[in-house]
């Protein structure tokens, strides 16, 4: 009795990891490097990812939608200088690039105004997991002490 309810606990610990879904990203080096007038197989070369989303689709050309991760700097903010701190991934902005219908590069676009919704967090609630813990397995356990007497 005593191995299956900690076979139990445990196995209720295994399964409340965080899960978050994320779209594939590149980096915003990778972003810099692209130039008006490359091939879309180029920029999907050098990006290393295929594109998120279709944004237009026109009879002079497409636009797609690329993800990347803009960095970002964590310091305390007692000690924020203009060069301090770590560098960190930041959060996921979408980058348009547009095609012409030779698919050619016309233009890159930050989208700064597009909503964050690339990221989609499913978060246990690790208070009720604590509460469950702290107040089921003592009685557990002395229902299981009990028993033996």
């Amino acid at each position: 009795m005593k191995n299956k309810v900690i076979s139990f606990v445990c196995s209720l610990l295994l399964f409340t990891s965080c899960i978050v879904q994320s779209p594939k990203y590149t980096t915003l080096e990778k972003v810099i490097s692209l130039q008006l007038g490359m091939p879309k197989s180029e920029v999907e070369t050098i990006l290393n990812i295929e594109p998120y989303n279709l944004k237009a689709y026109t009879d002079s050309g497409s636009v797609f939608i690329y993800v990347y991760r803009a960095p970002d700097r964590r310091t305390l903010s007692i000690y924020t200088k203009p060069l301090n701190g770590h560098k960190s991934k930041g959060r996921y902005v979408q980058l348009e690039v547009a095609y012409s219908k030779k698919d050619k590069v016309t233009s890159i676009t930050s989208c700064n105004l597009c909503p964050d919704y690339l990221e989609i967090n499913s978060a246990i609630n690790w208070g009720a997991i604590f509460t469950f813990v702290t107040v089921t397995l003592p009685v557990i356990l002395i229902y299981i002490g009990l028993k033996k007497n």
